[in-house]
Protein backbone atom coordinates (compact mmCIF):
# COMPACT_ATOMS: atom_id res chain seq x y z
CA UNK A 1 0.00 0.00 0.00
CA UNK A 2 2.37 2.75 -1.56
CA UNK A 3 2.18 6.43 -1.37
CA UNK A 4 3.51 7.20 -5.10
CA UNK A 5 1.52 6.80 -8.51
CA UNK A 6 -0.09 3.62 -9.40
CA UNK A 7 2.29 1.46 -12.38
CA UNK A 8 1.12 2.24 -15.72
CA UNK A 9 -0.10 -1.24 -15.68
CA UNK A 10 -2.48 -0.86 -12.35
CA UNK A 11 -3.67 2.23 -13.96
CA UNK A 12 -5.01 0.07 -16.95
CA UNK A 13 -6.34 -2.58 -14.73
CA UNK A 14 -8.63 0.56 -13.50
CA UNK A 15 -9.90 2.31 -16.71
CA UNK A 16 -10.58 -1.46 -18.11
CA UNK A 17 -12.79 -2.27 -14.87
CA UNK A 18 -14.51 0.88 -15.54
CA UNK A 19 -15.35 0.69 -19.19
CA UNK A 20 -16.75 -3.03 -17.92
CA UNK A 21 -19.00 -2.39 -15.18
CA UNK A 22 -21.49 -5.07 -16.32
CA UNK A 23 -19.08 -8.22 -16.46
CA UNK A 24 -19.46 -10.00 -13.05
CA UNK A 25 -15.79 -10.95 -11.58
CA UNK A 26 -16.01 -13.99 -9.40
CA UNK A 27 -13.39 -14.00 -6.57
CA UNK A 28 -12.02 -17.06 -5.12
CA UNK A 29 -11.43 -17.30 -1.67
CA UNK A 30 -10.05 -19.60 0.81
CA UNK A 31 -11.29 -19.56 4.20
CA UNK A 32 -8.75 -20.92 6.58
CA UNK A 33 -10.14 -21.49 9.85
CA UNK A 34 -7.38 -21.94 12.58
CA UNK A 35 -7.21 -25.52 14.55
CA UNK A 36 -4.96 -24.12 17.18
CA UNK A 37 -7.46 -22.01 18.51
CA UNK A 38 -9.08 -22.96 21.73
CA UNK A 39 -6.13 -25.01 23.12
CA UNK A 40 -6.20 -27.26 19.71
CA UNK A 41 -10.27 -27.56 19.59
CA UNK A 42 -10.76 -24.83 16.66
CA UNK A 43 -13.03 -22.47 16.16
CA UNK A 44 -16.19 -23.18 17.62
CA UNK A 45 -19.95 -23.20 16.10
CA UNK A 46 -20.60 -19.43 16.96
CA UNK A 47 -17.18 -18.32 15.87
CA UNK A 48 -17.97 -20.04 12.46
CA UNK A 49 -21.12 -18.53 11.95
CA UNK A 50 -19.79 -15.13 13.23
CA UNK A 51 -17.09 -15.47 10.06
CA UNK A 52 -20.41 -16.33 7.73
CA UNK A 53 -22.41 -13.26 9.20
CA UNK A 54 -19.61 -11.05 7.58
CA UNK A 55 -18.97 -12.84 4.13
CA UNK A 56 -22.78 -12.82 4.02
CA UNK A 57 -22.09 -8.86 4.35
CA UNK A 58 -19.26 -8.37 2.62
CA UNK A 59 -21.01 -10.95 -0.50
CA UNK A 60 -24.56 -8.31 -0.39
CA UNK A 61 -22.01 -5.10 -0.57
CA UNK A 62 -19.54 -6.28 -3.06
CA UNK A 63 -22.47 -7.90 -5.64
CA UNK A 64 -23.15 -3.67 -5.85
CA UNK A 65 -20.48 -3.59 -8.07
CA UNK A 66 -20.28 -6.63 -9.59
CA UNK A 67 -18.20 -8.74 -7.81
CA UNK A 68 -19.15 -12.34 -6.57
CA UNK A 69 -17.42 -14.65 -3.95
CA UNK A 70 -16.55 -18.70 -4.45
CA UNK A 71 -16.01 -19.21 -0.83
CA UNK A 72 -14.23 -22.63 0.18
CA UNK A 73 -13.56 -23.51 3.81
CA UNK A 74 -10.92 -25.57 5.24
CA UNK A 75 -10.62 -26.26 9.04
CA UNK A 76 -7.14 -27.10 11.10
CA UNK A 77 -5.04 -24.35 9.68
CA UNK A 78 -1.93 -23.12 11.57
CA UNK A 79 0.33 -20.15 11.47
CA UNK A 80 3.85 -20.39 11.99
CA UNK A 81 7.03 -18.00 12.65
CA UNK A 82 9.85 -17.08 10.93
CA UNK A 83 10.10 -14.22 12.53
CA UNK A 84 7.13 -13.04 11.95
CA UNK A 85 3.71 -14.67 11.87
CA UNK A 86 2.63 -16.17 8.21
CA UNK A 87 0.50 -19.20 7.54
CA UNK A 88 1.63 -22.25 6.76
CA UNK A 89 3.04 -22.71 3.45
CA UNK A 90 0.78 -25.99 2.82
CA UNK A 91 -2.28 -24.61 3.25
CA UNK A 92 -1.52 -21.98 0.95
CA UNK A 93 -3.12 -21.63 -2.85
CA UNK A 94 -1.88 -18.95 -5.37
CA UNK A 95 -5.37 -18.93 -7.11
CA UNK A 96 -7.38 -18.00 -3.93
CA UNK A 97 -7.11 -15.46 -1.44
CA UNK A 98 -6.01 -17.07 1.31
CA UNK A 99 -8.00 -16.06 4.26
CA UNK A 100 -6.89 -17.11 7.84
CA UNK A 101 -9.70 -17.23 10.57
CA UNK A 102 -9.02 -17.34 14.07
CA UNK A 103 -9.90 -15.76 17.29
CA UNK A 104 -7.34 -13.05 17.95
CA UNK A 105 -4.40 -12.10 15.57
CA UNK A 106 -1.01 -12.02 17.18
CA UNK A 107 0.24 -8.16 17.49
CA UNK A 108 3.38 -8.54 14.79
CA UNK A 109 -0.04 -8.71 12.17
CA UNK A 110 -2.28 -6.68 13.43
CA UNK A 111 -0.82 -4.18 16.43
CA UNK A 112 -3.23 -1.86 16.08
CA UNK A 113 -6.47 -4.29 17.12
CA UNK A 114 -8.44 -3.76 13.83
CA UNK A 115 -9.36 -7.35 13.49
CA UNK A 116 -7.68 -7.64 9.78
CA UNK A 117 -4.70 -7.49 7.84
CA UNK A 118 -3.22 -8.15 4.13
CA UNK A 119 -0.52 -8.44 1.90
CA UNK A 120 0.18 -9.59 -1.53
CA UNK A 121 2.81 -11.33 -3.19
CA UNK A 122 6.73 -9.86 -2.84
CA UNK A 123 9.57 -10.32 -4.94
CA UNK A 124 12.66 -12.59 -4.30
CA UNK A 125 15.34 -10.29 -2.31
CA UNK A 126 19.26 -11.61 -1.47
CA UNK A 127 17.41 -12.92 2.01
CA UNK A 128 14.34 -14.96 0.08
CA UNK A 129 12.95 -16.04 -2.60
CA UNK A 130 9.84 -14.91 -4.48
CA UNK A 131 6.12 -15.35 -2.15
CA UNK A 132 3.78 -15.61 -4.76
CA UNK A 133 0.17 -15.95 -2.32
CA UNK A 134 -2.20 -13.30 -1.17
CA UNK A 135 -3.54 -13.38 2.19
CA UNK A 136 -6.20 -11.95 4.60
CA UNK A 137 -5.66 -12.46 8.26
CA UNK A 138 -9.21 -11.72 10.30
CA UNK A 139 -9.56 -12.23 14.22
CA UNK A 140 -13.06 -12.16 15.10
CA UNK A 141 -12.97 -10.39 18.46
CA UNK A 142 -11.77 -7.55 17.90
CA UNK A 143 -13.36 -7.10 14.04
CA UNK A 144 -16.33 -5.56 13.56
CA UNK A 145 -19.41 -5.87 10.61
CA UNK A 146 -16.77 -3.92 7.53
CA UNK A 147 -13.82 -5.08 8.76
CA UNK A 148 -13.71 -8.37 6.60
CA UNK A 149 -15.18 -5.79 3.25
CA UNK A 150 -12.14 -3.41 4.26
CA UNK A 151 -9.45 -6.40 4.14
CA UNK A 152 -10.64 -7.49 0.43
CA UNK A 153 -10.82 -3.93 -0.58
CA UNK A 154 -7.39 -4.09 -0.26
CA UNK A 155 -6.39 -7.04 -2.13
CA UNK A 156 -9.45 -5.73 -5.23
CA UNK A 157 -8.18 -2.31 -5.37
CA UNK A 158 -4.43 -3.64 -5.93
CA UNK A 159 -2.98 -2.21 -2.58
CA UNK A 160 -1.40 -5.59 -1.67
CA UNK A 161 1.01 -5.38 -5.14
CA UNK A 162 2.66 -2.60 -3.70
CA UNK A 163 5.02 -1.93 -1.25
CA UNK A 164 3.36 -0.80 1.71
CA UNK A 165 4.48 2.78 3.58
CA UNK A 166 2.78 4.29 6.71
CA UNK A 167 1.71 7.07 4.77
CA UNK A 168 0.12 4.34 2.09
CA UNK A 169 -1.77 2.31 4.23
CA UNK A 170 -3.58 5.42 5.33
CA UNK A 171 -4.24 6.94 2.52
CA UNK A 172 -5.40 3.77 0.94
CA UNK A 173 -7.33 3.14 3.87
CA UNK A 174 -9.26 6.57 4.00
CA UNK A 175 -10.19 5.93 -0.02
CA UNK A 176 -11.32 2.53 0.25
CA UNK A 177 -13.45 3.30 3.63
CA UNK A 178 -15.18 5.73 1.39
CA UNK A 179 -15.75 3.76 -1.41
CA UNK A 180 -17.14 1.15 0.86
CA UNK A 181 -19.49 3.74 2.03
CA UNK A 182 -20.18 4.35 -1.68
CA UNK A 183 -20.94 0.68 -2.29
CA UNK A 184 -23.03 0.21 0.90
CA UNK A 185 -25.47 2.99 -0.65
CA UNK A 186 -26.17 1.57 -3.75
CA UNK A 187 -23.21 3.07 -5.88
CA UNK A 188 -21.31 0.42 -7.74
CA UNK A 189 -17.12 1.21 -7.23
CA UNK A 190 -15.56 0.38 -10.83
CA UNK A 191 -12.03 0.72 -8.82
CA UNK A 192 -12.86 -2.33 -6.95
CA UNK A 193 -12.87 -4.15 -10.08
CA UNK A 194 -9.08 -3.29 -11.08
CA UNK A 195 -9.33 -6.92 -9.82
CA UNK A 196 -10.29 -8.95 -13.03
CA UNK A 197 -7.11 -9.52 -14.12
CA UNK A 198 -5.52 -11.22 -10.56
CA UNK A 199 -4.94 -15.20 -10.23
CA UNK A 200 -7.31 -15.39 -8.04
CA UNK A 201 -10.20 -13.87 -10.32
CA UNK A 202 -12.25 -14.78 -13.07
Amino acid sequence: MDARPISRRDAFALILAAAQPSRPIVVSVQALFDGTAHGGRGLDAREISLFHSYQEKARRDYAVSGIHFDLHTVEGAYLRSIGSSIIAEKFLLRNMINLFVTTTLSYDIDRDRTGGASMGPRPASRRAGAYPFYQTFFGLQDAHDSTLEHEYAHHFTLDTRRKPTTAGNFWADLRNDYWLWRQRHGAPVPEFRACSGSPWAR
